[in-house]
């Protein structure tokens, strides 16, 4: 017969510990229970809340990228405007005349003959949507005909806008007078937000001391495009003051009424200068002439 297994110290020590613990009863129980059910929705309310934290503070941040993002592209949006703009304002070339007139061909095979002491100025993109020059002082325009893109001259008073002819403008920088002078097609001023269309033969003088203008008809004035020679057939004294005026900033005076009972036909052209006109006039009135600065007086 087999002698009973003794049990270990360790074995001994459980049972002594499991023995003296109390059973719960059904309210202590319930108790625990709840405490536990509690505690583990706190938990999970405490995760949950972490985690809404969370996805509102991505949800900030990203709301925050978006709008430096979207500030950023404005700023630079803003740089690259500015960039083109300013190049499409600058001026690609400035021409310049001295002594004598100079001939101008644009790309969109326009003709400009500027006359001495004249300057024109002719912005980036011209031609591309729109023919924009500036002028200072006295030009001839032979402008190639394109409905879609305006030829328009910016002067010191003036803007001549035209679709394809043949004009001139004077508008010298310290000039009181400003003219435009229509030999072929049609032009529409613009003087001060006021408007005047010109017809062929039709001169347009504008008076910067008066801001008052005048239009008047002559077919007795051409010119030549191709030497930019101005001609005069058989044209009154009057005429002859305000084509000196427009086209070499001369002032013709006359200190005897003979001077304005001569009809003057000449032909003058870019080269001449101060001398030659005031011999030419003298000879055509049979009147001697005298020259100071920029002014011929016919005695």
């Amino acid at each position: 017969m087999k002698a009973p297994k003794r049990k270990s110290l360790a074995t001994k020590e459980k049972e002594h510990i499991f023995s003296e613990v109390t059973p719960l009863d059904s309210e202590s129980e319930s108790l625990l229970e709840k405490r536990l059910y509690e505690r583990v929705l706190q938990s999970y309310s405490t995760h949950r809340e972490k985690k809404e934290r969370r996805s509102i503070m991505w949800k900030h941040a990203a709301i925050w990228i978006g709008v430096l993002l979207l500030a950023g592209g404005v700023i630079w949006g803003n740089v690259l405007l500015r960039s083109t703009d300013t190049k499409e304002t600058a001026p690609v070339q400035l021409f310049s005349s001295t002594n004598n007139a100079k001939r101008i061909n644009l790309p969109d095979s326009t003709v400009v003959i500027l006359r001495p002491y004249s300057r024109l100025q002719v912005a980036a993109g011209y031609n591309r949507s729109e023919r924009n020059v500036v002028l200072e002082g006295n030009a001839f325009f032979e402008v190639r005909k394109n409905a879609a893109k305006p030829f328009v001259v910016h002067s010191k008073h003036l803007e001549t806008t035209v679709l394809g002819t043949r004009f001139s403008v004077s508008s010298p920088v310290e000039g009181d007078q400003h003219s435009v002078f229509l030999e072929e097609g049609k032009v529409s001023i613009r003087i001060d937000q006021r408007e005047v269309e010109l017809t062929p033969n039709e001169r347009m003088v504008y008076q910067e001391s008066t801001q008052k203008w005048e239009v008047t008809k002559s077919s007795d004035v051409s010119l030549n495009m191709q030497n930019g020679s101005l001609t005069l057939n058989g044209v009154d004294f009057a005429t002859l003051r305000q084509c000196l005026a427009d086209y070499y900033n001369i002032s013709l005076i006359h200190l005897t009424d003979k001077a304005t009972q001569v009809r003057y036909k000449v032909t003058l052209t870019p080269h001449m200068d101060l001398k030659d006109i005031a011999s030419l006039i003298s000879t055509i009135s049979a009147r001697r002439t005298i020259i100071k600065d920029q002014t011929i007086t016919i005695k």
